[in-house]
């Protein structure tokens, strides 16, 4: 009788079990089973987890096993406070998502442009969607780490080139569209298709301050297929390749012959404004200017520097090209200036002539040099100086300082920059050099006298916006914490 029992036992345990395993079967695959091939993650070391690896061996590059650091390095001349290579390494325990591990890069009083990326074998004319979790600390007090206080503006996107290309500044990279926000994570996403058998993604941040610290944590990343088209047939003709092939030639950037026959458009690096004009695109211009001339941003320039060349103003500029309030513009981006009259096309930038190789020999005592070549000596820079102070000291012009020594931005220098300047006295050259193209000169642009400072504003924002340094607008209004205005406050713009 007991071992009667026993058996219904049994077989009412095993009824039990194969119903749970039916109903958790029909749950995980679910009745669409594209839910199921959707999960498939093609990544390596998607959670970012040990071990790190140190590249070049430098402790301050030490990134997750199978992704790769990269970062756009500053133009040459430009601060070092501009676009630095961030510092990469295991997140503390309370940046971790999941997992026992997360990716943090951060950079300290300076801006970048910078992140990681991995190349994935894949499948060609498939859809992917790649993901990732994103957490942004910037803050300018240190106050509290779980705080942004006055952060610097990050944006942050995420990317994948659908033809394995590892230039993060490739205009094949399908971006996400802009995102900011601090002190939590949040999953960013972007899909494209695949041209080939490899693909590569991307995370891009972009501080737009260097005030304090830009902390970056990554976590818990996927590329999954969403769908993979047959290879196209019919009168479509596709050039073949061999899978090395594919590997090697979207790498050089350019070089693709064949795309596909609906392609994601992928956005430029500077999505603000187009390289080009449409041809039936009319820019609406404020009334006091009758046409406008397309201009190509530099290093070094900064929309009140544009303005003043072109006899224009800051809020026609930002107003025609819809930048945002603080005057942001990126390296190659076009901009559509306005202007009163006719204004000829911006003179293509001449660089400085290269001195003699003699001369350098004879500058320190800056008597002068030999064969009617003048001499010139250094000057290092110390905090509080401006290119004006420093030409006026010198007996000379900021023009000429500039040029001599590839100044871009006349507005930019920093403590411990070493400037040539010209010897006193400078003989006369018997056959003087022809001076260089210079723009013609005009008016400045009317700087308002005073500016109201709003929500999320820091004070390299706005003397980003009208041209100054961070130390000219600080001493002018008699501000020595140059981390603590607020909103509403009142500045002084100098004239």
């Amino acid at each position: 009788m007991r071992r009667v029992n026993r058996v219904r036992a049994y077989r009412v345990i095993g009824a039990f079990l194969a119903g749970v395993l039916a109903i958790t079967g029909w749950i995980g695959l679910g009745r669409d089973p594209a839910l199921a091939y959707q999960g498939r993650n093609l990544l390596q070391n998607p959670g970012f987890e040990e071990p790190y690896s140190t590249i070049d061996a430098n402790s301050a590059l030490r990134v997750a096993a199978n992704w790769q650091p990269w970062h756009i390095s500053a133009s040459a001349g430009q601060s070092s406070a501009i676009n630095a290579r961030p510092e990469y390494k295991p997140a503390p325990s309370t940046r971790v998502r999941s997992g026992g591990a997360a990716q943090e890069y951060n950079t300290f009083f300076a801006t970048h442009t910078a992140g990681v990326y991995q190349r994935v074998p894949v499948t060609a004319n498939t859809d992917l969607r790649f993901s990732v979790y994103v957490y942004v600390w910037s803050s300018a007090t240190f106050a509290n780490p779980d705080v942004s206080e006055q952060p610097n503006s990050v944006i942050i996107n995420v990317g994948l080139d659908p033809t394995g290309g590892t230039d993060p500044t490739s205009s094949n990279i399908v971006w996400s569209a802009d995102a900011e926000y601090y002190d939590q994570y949040r999953e960013l996403s972007v899909t494209a298709r695949s041209s080939g058998t490899a693909v590569t993604v991307f995370v891009r941040t972009a501080p737009q301050g260097f005030v304090g610290v830009n902390n970056v944590y990554l976590d818990d990343a996927a590329l999954v297929p969403l769908s993979e088209v047959p290879p196209q047939t019919g009168t479509v003709e596709v050039p073949s390749a061999t899978p090395s092939q594919v590997v090697i030639v979207p790498t050089q950037e350019g070089t693709i012959t064949a795309v596909p026959t609906t392609p994601v458009a992928p956005p430029t690096f500077t999505p603000n404004v187009p390289t080009s004009l449409p041809a039936t695109a009319t820019p609406v211009i404020p009334p006091e200017f009758t046409s406008t001339i397309l201009y190509t941003v530099k290093a070094g320039d900064t929309v009140w520097g544009i303005a003043r060349q072109f006899n224009s103003t800051v809020a026609a500029i930002i107003q025609v090209n819809n930048l945002p309030a603080s005057g942001l513009i990126n390296i190659g981006q076009v901009l559509v200036v306005p202007v009163r009259d006719q204004f000829p096309a911006p003179p293509t930038f001449t660089p400085v002539p290269q001195l003699p190789t003699a001369a350098p020999t004879q500058m320190p005592d800056g008597s002068g040099g030999t064969g009617g070549v003048p001499a010139y000596g250094t000057y290092t820079v110390v905090r509080g100086d401006t290119l004006s102070t420093i030409a006026t000291r010198f007996n000379t012009t900021v023009a000429a300082l500039a040029q001599l020594n590839s100044i871009l931005n006349p507005n930019l220098i920093y403590a411990g920059q070493v400037l040539r300047v010209p010897g006193a006295p400078v003989p006369v050259p018997t056959q003087p050099a022809p001076a260089p193209t210079q723009p013609p000169t005009l008016p400045g642009p009317i700087r308002p006298a005073t500016h109201v400072v709003q929500p999320g504003e820091n004070l390299y924002r706005i003397a980003l916006r009208y041209g100054l340094t961070v130390d000219q607008l600080a001493h002018y209004n008699g501000i020595y914490n140059t981390n603590l205005i607020f909103a509403g406050q009142v500045l002084r713009l100098p004239q």
